[in-house]
């Protein structure tokens, strides 16, 4: 239920997180399922999920092995929609509470054009983007959508869907063509009907002990934990408890591993921050350029680190500090000392997109989801104008400047012609070099596919399976996927190496200090504020207040770097 993290919670060395396990947990917990013989079947209930496409698609995979392995896989729910249908669509059965309901639907979403409003208000924007398809500033700059962002964003919206109308028709033996027609058909169906025309297998009158009892004989145990563990559980004595708590998070490295970097959020200088009071307001996640090359240079130094994957989720941010983490990556890679050099693997969940690809590139192989997010080879920068607004609600401000430029970044006046020249100067440099790190890390494996790479630059935007056509990722896969393979190339079998996650978990002070912890770049809310934001957030739903606080968060951003390699739109499919 819920959302599922990719990654380990800031507690995750005293817990599994029962309620909301990871995905690399249910994975390995369906891993365990397809190889311990004394596992008959998996049940899987669905309580409101929350998951992306990129998630389903791994864990629409594991079933299958589940399924090859000879165990039956069943899965209930009181209700699904079209990603949760996908997801069931993997299992050998589909089961459905009675008078239960199924809300197929296609996928769509909503772009935001604000500059309507700002007219209104007397503020501009002022932006300058580098690649026809960019399209980040066109939510400020523009009342609706270039041509050329919609030609880009059609064509994404368009492999997405036939990407799950073909696996849920697949799945379920239809054909797409049939499935679709009996999708509009389903809303005035009832719940027997679904079973009549195979969109559900079998109807829940009760609990699943009665179904799994006619699957499976009664004669079973339920598993809930297949394999996973709780550091807590080895013991009750309540001081080893407490020392739990209170001891370093660092692992214990005793012989060869993989580590695996967790990668989330915009990207921005200096340091990470994980999901908490001090993330900020518009972003819960920020991967800070600092904390990523000074992880990368420790585990450089270990010798018992013998490679590292980065599960990166991004839709991009600060150009100087992605070219810091871009140099980082091949640092790792290209070392003076051959023995210290490290191969680097990344991989893609939901998004890589603008500055969340340059990153990529740096990577020795990239894999990537076939619904993945990737590319968005562009730059965009400017300002936001409030001279305007000033004078509507009768605020004077006073602009001081001192030589060339002085005065460029003031928030009264557009860019003057020398101003704007200097800022698309610089965008043109950063643009050159995002390039040229595209082609130093992709080098021949994107040629032999795409010879000109202004093809598949410009800002343009691909799905993963498109991504996998055009050379911008090497292989479809997930983290599970990319640390497998990598394994393999180091020669590490399995059962002979561990995989340590960074960053580390918290310890209890450390999390107590994020908690309670004073941070003078964090605003302090009022109550009001905090209502406020929670009504505006509650009027627009969860995929139009996502998309309205990542484009927040890129103003955010302008306040301390002008130039950012950012992807804002956002797709949400239910």
């Amino acid at each position: 239920s819920g959302k599922m993290a990719d990654g380990p919670s800031p507690f995750a060395w005293a817990t599994q997180d029962s309620d909301h396990p990871t995905l690399r947990t249910v994975l390995g917990q369906l891993d365990y399922a397809a190889r311990d013989r004394g596992v008959r079947g998996v049940v899987i209930d669905l309580d409101d999920p929350q998951l992306s496409l990129a998630q389903i698609t791994q864990l629409a995979q594991a079933i299958h092995h589940v399924r090859e392995k000879g165990r039956r896989v069943l899965v209930f729910a009181q209700a699904y929609d079209l990603k949760s249908y996908l997801l069931a669509s993997a299992a050998d059965e589909i089961l459905l509470q009675q008078k239960g309901e199924l809300e197929l639907s296609g996928i769509g979403m909503q772009e935001m054009y604000l500059a309507g409003l700002f007219k209104k208000l007397g503020i501009r924007a002022d932006f300058i983007q580098v690649g026809k398809y960019k399209g980040a500033d066109e939510p400020l700059t523009r009342e609706e959508p270039s041509p050329e962002w919609s030609q880009n964003i059609d064509g994404v919206l368009d492999d997405l869907y036939q990407q799950i109308i073909t696996q849920i028709a697949a799945n379920r033996g239809m054909k797409p063509a049939d499935f679709e027609k009996i999708m509009t058909a389903s809303w005035g169906m009832t719940d027997r009907d679904y079973v009549k025309h195979h969109l559900v297998d079998r109807l829940v009158a009760g609990d699943l002990r009665q179904v799994t009892e006619d699957e499976f004989g009664k004669d079973f145990e339920w598993d809930e934990d297949l394999g996973a563990t709780s550091p807590l559980a080895q013991g009750d004595n309540p001081m080893a408890f407490l020392q739990l708590l209170f001891q370093a998070s660092r692992p214990r490295i005793t012989r060869p591993t993989i580590a695996l970097i967790h990668a989330y959020g915009a990207i921005a200088s200096g340091d990470s921050v994980t999901s908490g009071p001090r993330a900020g307001l518009f972003s819960s996640q920020v991967i800070g350029s600092r904390t990523m090359a000074d992880t990368l240079a420790d585990l450089q130094r270990n010798p018992l680190i013998k490679g590292i994957v980065v599960h990166i989720e991004s839709p991009g941010g600060s150009a100087l500090a992605s070219e810091v983490i871009w140099q980082a990556l091949r640092r790792v890679q290209v070392s003076h000392d051959e023995e210290a050099a490290k191969p680097v693997f990344v991989s893609v969940g939901t998004m890589a997109a603008s500055g969340g690809y340059y990153i990529s590139s740096a990577a020795q192989e990239i894999y990537a989801q076939p619904d993945s997010l990737v590319g968005s080879i562009g730059v965009v920068g400017g300002k936001i104008v409030l001279g305007g607004l000033y004078d509507k609600i009768g605020i004077h401000v006073t602009q001081r400047s001192r030589g060339p430029l002085g005065g460029m970044f003031s928030s009264l006046t557009p860019f003057s012609y020398t101003e704007r020249q200097a800022i698309e100067e610089s965008m043109h440099r950063v643009y050159d070099q995002f390039l040229n790190r595209i082609e130093i890390g992709r080098g021949k494996r994107l040629e032999r596919k795409t010879p000109n790479i202004a093809e598949v630059a410009q800002g343009r935007l691909f799905t993963g399976r498109q991504a996998l056509a055009n050379g911008l990722v090497d292989r479809l896969g997930g983290v599970n996927d990319a640390i497998r393979d990598l394994a393999k190339e180091l020669k590490l079998k399995e059962g002979q190496y561990d995989v340590v996650d960074y960053p580390e978990p918290m310890t209890l002070p450390e999390y107590l200090k994020t908690v309670f912890g004073a941070d003078a770049n964090v605003p302090s809310l009022s109550a009001d504020q905090l209502a406020l934001i929670q009504t505006a957030r509650m009027l627009m739903g969860p995929a139009a207040w996502q998309q309205a606080t990542q484009v927040m968060s890129g103003i955010m951003l302008l306040r301390r770097e002008p130039v950012l390699l950012l992807m804002p739109a956002v797709i949400k499919v239910r």
